[in-house]
């Protein structure tokens, strides 16, 4: 059996991968297609306890996606010099429980990084565990970066 992956903070690519994922404020999560062709879009995420949450409306084409095959990928867009940014390749996971659950033990995290976003929207953090009551869980096993 192999070892779970983990981000090494002593290793200095892990170590730039987590301060991107700590600091970035888009990622891209990418999933195969019915056509078979990879759909990526962008989301909004927190790196907790090894693994990459974000949230998504329940019928989306993402959900259908990794519904069907839950191998995926997230990746980071790359910095104005084009040196910044990672690859994860791994699998996704629904939580059981509610976003409204994840947003009373998250909630100042995400708000600290997303308030302007949410704020620019006109949405309160109540909207966005209603309309995105999923959660996805992306657990990786591979860095690329």
């Amino acid at each position: 059996m192999t070892e779970p992956f983990a981000l090494d903070p002593s290793r200095a690519s892990h170590a730039k991968a987590l301060e991107l994922l700590a600091t970035r404020e888009i990622g891209w999560l990418v999933s195969t297609g019915r056509d078979g062709f990879p759909h990526a879009v962008p989301v909004w995420f927190l790196w907790i306890d090894g693994a990459v949450v974000t949230f998504s409306q329940p019928h989306a084409a993402k959900v259908r996606n990794l519904a069907a095959d839950p191998r995926a990928a997230f990746h980071l867009e790359a910095g104005d010099d084009g040196e910044e940014w990672l690859l994860l390749q791994g699998t996704v996971e629904f939580s059981p429980e509610p976003a409204s659950t994840w947003f009373e033990r998250l909630g100042d995290a995400y708000l600290a990084k997303y308030r302007a976003g949410l704020d620019a929207l006109g949405w309160t953090p109540e909207r966005l565990y209603e309309d995105f009551s999923l959660v996805i869980l992306v657990h990786p096993h591979k860095l690329i970066s």
